[in-house]
């Protein structure tokens, strides 16, 4: 069976892209490894409130997401539909993800500016407008055209 360039070049791409993956997983349970203790500690002295859930979630979705983009890099699995199902999930909880860090990083920012109403203002209109045209975006790229 012959193989034209494209063919290969597709490989080698495909090919790298999860190697970039292995060595972001390798470094993130690196560090994860390193600073846990700290960490854990940490999050079990301070008391529960909502920017420590938002801050559990923004901080370990990743490892989910990475666990599921590597999944779908390094599992020979010609069933179509359940790449489908994997992709989706990951998309889904790359989303989440960014929606999740954005709103950690205005409430940081709020805080570090005295809790000054007219940045947040700002920061929470201009995070509005890009989620709304990231989802225009979004959609209109998924939709069937006839």
């Amino acid at each position: 069976m012959e193989y034209s360039s494209d063919d290969i070049a597709a490989a080698r791409s495909l090919q790298i892209t999860a190697y970039i993956y292995a060595s972001m997983a390798t470094i993130w349970i690196y560090d994860y490894t390193c600073s846990f203790h700290e960490e854990w500690t940490f999050l079990l002295r301070s008391h529960r409130s909502k920017v420590k859930g938002l801050y559990i979630v923004t901080r370990y979705l990743p490892f989910i997401i990475l666990t599921t983009s590597l999944y779908l890099r390094f599992t020979p699995d010609g069933n179509l539909g359940k790449c489908r199902v994997f992709y989706s999930i990951d998309s889904g909880l790359g989303i989440v993800s960014v929606v999740f860090s954005e709103c950690f990083f205005i409430l940081r920012t709020y805080a570090l500016w005295n809790n000054n109403r007219i940045l947040l203002a700002a920061m929470a209109s201009t995070a509005f407008a890009f989620l709304v045209a990231s989802f225009s975006i979004a959609f209109a790229s998924t939709v069937p055209t006839e």
